[in-house]
């Protein structure tokens, strides 16, 4: 669609949880911030997860 930023997909290791939210570190440049998980996908890959949410709610968690 005209307008619509990119998603935010990166690798991520998930260092606290519950059952809507979760605290992740971005692999990649070691940025933490908690994400509502009603608009994530966070997917299991051995030890780490693909975390992939729209950019402006991972700008606003911090991770961007």
């Amino acid at each position: 669609m005209i307008g619509e930023a990119e998603p935010f997909t990166r690798t991520v290791k998930v260092l606290d949880s519950y059952d809507r939210g979760a605290l992740v570190r971005v692999n990649e440049t070691g940025r933490e911030g908690w994400i509502s998980l009603a608009h994530a996908d966070l997917s299991p890959a051995s030890r780490l997860h693909v975390l992939t949410l729209p950019t402006e709610v991972a700008r606003e968690a911090g991770l961007l």
